[in-house]
């Protein structure tokens, strides 16, 4: 019988989703090799990178990268439909990344976004690459939207958190899928939560980091102190003595619930083969420089689901 056409489709999650390269590795170590891969957000970056050959220096990058260099590569915008423009991230990854056109590349590769005014479901399988990775990663209310292929899209984990519909239009026969997302009831946080004193020296040297990040640290803890101002104090209320959310973890929560419970749907109407879901609820939402860590993850599913997979090896053997 001839071997099935394996896709690999990688889900949204922000910081989380380093761990698709973590995922891929050991899917690699057990001789299995993706024919045709699919994205959404930082998914498709992940996705891009494997397809075009690059994951090396994908990896290579993520795991130098240190909480500094996070809030370096942060542009705020506040007036251009989000909080950050993306325009210095994409460039860091420009100029670790080689981009290609999408339909020339030797593993078929998708990418999904979102039309902001329609709501159409957008699959970009042609162009540049890195533009369709821009395309879709605008992370509602945080990345500003980009107008692409003349319409402006916003993150592909609106519509498809995890497009193993993609896979199947590539041609996969045999879908593996990663959610980033199953973990919805832990809060995901933006920053870190104030528990030490002002001027703490760490917390000094953070803050000295660059202009931007302050200038968003500032704007957020001003919205922040304003959100406190609604607090629930009535006396015997569940919320009296709970702390309010911030502006950013109201954002990344919501995102997060909603990714989750559209992918439960989609995946009802068109089941992956194998879904792995990778724990990663103590990650926050711009946890990028942790790396190292969300790879280990990412192995680790791989590990736990082996006896899923061992119908696959036996296909690649």
């Amino acid at each position: 019988m001839k071997a099935p056409k394996i896709g690999l489709a990688l889900g949204s999650g922000s910081a989380r989703g380093w761990a698709h390269v973590g995922i891929i590795r050991a899917l690699e170590e057990v001789g299995i090799k993706a024919d045709v891969v699919a994205g959404a957000s930082v998914g498709s970056l992940v996705g891009a990178a494997y397809a075009s050959g690059q994951l090396d220096t994908l990896e290579k990058w993520i795991k130098s990268l240190t909480k500094r260099d996070v809030w370096g590569l942060l542009d705020t915008a506040f007036r251009q439909g989000g909080v950050m423009r993306g325009n210095k991230l994409m460039r860091a990854i420009g100029e670790q990344i080689t981009d290609y056109e999408i339909e020339k590349l030797t593993t078929p590769f998708g990418a999904v976004a979102a039309d902001l005014y329609t709501g159409q479901e957008v699959w970009l399988q042609e162009g540049s690459m890195l533009d369709a990775v821009r395309a879709s990663s605008g992370l509602p209310g945080l990345f500003s939207p980009m107008w692409h292929q003349q319409r402006w899209m916003i993150d592909g984990g609106v519509v498809n958190p995890v497009p193993v519909s993609v896979c199947r239009a590539l041609g996969a026969d045999y879908v593996i899928a990663v959610n980033l997302n199953s973990h919805y009831g832990k809060p995901t946080r933006f920053m870190q939560p104030q528990e030490s004193p002002k001027n703490n020296a760490i917390e000094s040297q953070e803050h000295e980091a660059n202009a931007s990040w302050s200038s968003l640290e500032r704007w957020s803890e001003l919205v922040d102190g304003l959100m406190d101002t609604f607090k629930v104090t009535q006396s015997g209320s569940p919320q009296a003595s709970a702390q309010a959310p911030g502006l950013f973890d109201v954002i990344a929560g919501s995102v997060n619930i909603m990714q989750d419970r559209i992918t439960r749907s989609r995946m009802a109407g068109d089941p992956a083969n194998i879904m792995l879901s990778p724990d990663l609820s103590h990650f926050q939402l711009m946890d990028f420089h942790r790396a190292a860590e969300a790879i280990e993850v990412g192995k680790t599913v791989v590990s736990r689901a082996a006896d899923e997979l061992a119908e696959l090896r036996h296909w690649s053997a």
